[in-house]
């Protein structure tokens, strides 16, 4: 089986107060099997246009023509023959990561198999938690009805995320702890905003609330800050979304002491290198939970990943994105409709076991994300005020 074509599907989908990108990758093959990829940035694509130029000018080249049997050696192919030049993160990195979902969905569709199945399948369901918004969006009744529905469908873990003001948001989250019934478990989510002074006294709240874990608290540039905070943190710390392969998780396992690792399939290399660097968790007892906010081909990527790495038991659902889900024609397989007792079924037809339609890109055309990029905290303005 020949690659023949590497099409990037960059797109914009409209999602209430502002759109979101995607960039989905789209693979044919001379035996008229296609396969479908995305690269996620953390938040959905920010810069799809970006990727899209890096798959079509670099790693398309480096693709057409060749011989297609298993998805790993073409990942590092790709790898070895960029980094130096490309450089081994961001942007460069979530491209190879939906190059190697391609791939993994072609080569199973090739064998008539899920890509679950493929890799070795642990389980059929995978337990997800809801992932909402910022505490300061409204009281702390706006935050649990916003999660009633996935409560409703028995999800028992659910996180929220913490501001600049984090006083008040802490506040909120007192409340909306005695909202929710006793059995829903919270996280937080610092999105990379304060300083370990400001970390440390939000963690001890955390550590009274029965927080299961703060995730990001501090921007990841500052390794030393982390590891400070790890050590003396009442709640574990969690990092990994934008985190790229294995030599940079393992350095966040070895010298900076987090508890939880984030993977996302999508962002750290693929599917098989998201499954390397749970290897490398469990080896140093931390545990992962694979990150998910993008479409749903990187939703189900990181579904494969969950359903074939044996520690795995649970992957991010960010309630916000079903509307998108919804819209690229994945409601079925993804939607909230398809979770049941808290978890959602892995796909089980072949490759990754969820489409795109053929003119996915024409009706959701791409745009430009201008001055104000979706789900940034830390860079802009009108929300990063300093640590108060």
């Amino acid at each position: 089986m020949k690659i023949t074509s590497v099409s990037p599907l960059p797109v914009t989908v409209e999602l209430g107060r502002e759109p979101m990108s995607f960039c989905f990758l789209r693979i044919e093959t001379d035996e008229g099997l296609v396969g479908y990829g995305e690269a996620c940035d953390s938040f959905g694509a920010s810069y799809a246009g970006v990727i899209g130029e890096i798959v079509s000018q670099v790693l398309a080249p480096l693709l057409i023509g060749r011989d297609l049997v298993a998805a790993e050696p073409l990942a590092e192919h790709l790898r070895l023959s960029t980094r130096r030049r490309l450089g081994d993160k961001g942007v460069a990195a979530q491209a190879r990561s939906a190059v190697e979902i391609a791939l993994q969905d072609l080569v199973a569709q090739a064998v008539g198999r899920s890509v679950s199945a493929h890799l070795g399948q642990v389980r059929d369901r995978v337990r997800i938690y809801a992932s909402s918004t910022f505490l300061d969006e409204g009281p702390a009744g706006f935050h649990a009805d916003l999660l009633a529905p996935l409560l409703e469908r028995g999800v028992r873990l659910a996180k929220v995320r913490i501001g600049p003001e984090w006083q008040q948001d802490l506040r909120t989250l007192t409340e909306l702890r005695g909202l929710l019934p006793d059995d829903v478990e919270l996280m937080i989510d610092g999105s990379d905003t304060f300083t370990l002074a400001t970390s440390m006294p939000i963690a001890a709240r955390l550590g009274e609330l029965g927080v299961r874990w703060f995730e990001e608290p501090i921007p990841q540039a500052n390794r030393a800050a982390i590891a400070a905070l790890s050590a003396r943190s009442a709640v574990p710390i969690a990092y990994g979304e934008h985190l790229y392969g294995r030599e940079d998780f393992l350095d966040a396992l070895t010298h900076d002491g987090i508890s939880v690792v984030q993977p996302d399939a999508a962002t750290a290399g693929g599917i098989g290198e998201s499954r390397a660097i749970a290897g490398l968790a469990t080896y140093y007892g931390a545990r992962v939970v694979p990150h998910v906010c993008a479409g749903p081909i990187a939703l189900a990527a990181n579904v494969a990943l969950a359903a074939t790495v044996p520690t795995i038991n649970l992957i991010e659902y960010p309630l916000f994105l079903a509307p998108a889900w919804e819209a690229l024609g994945a409601g079925d397989q993804f939607g909230i409709r398809a979770i049941e007792d808290g978890a959602l079924p892995v796909p089980s037809g072949p490759g990754l076991g969820v489409r795109l339609a053929d003119d996915v890109a024409t009706r959701h055309p791409y745009r430009l994300p201008g001055a104000r990029i979706a789900g940034t905290v830390g860079g802009v303005l009108d929300r990063f005020v300093g640590d108060r």
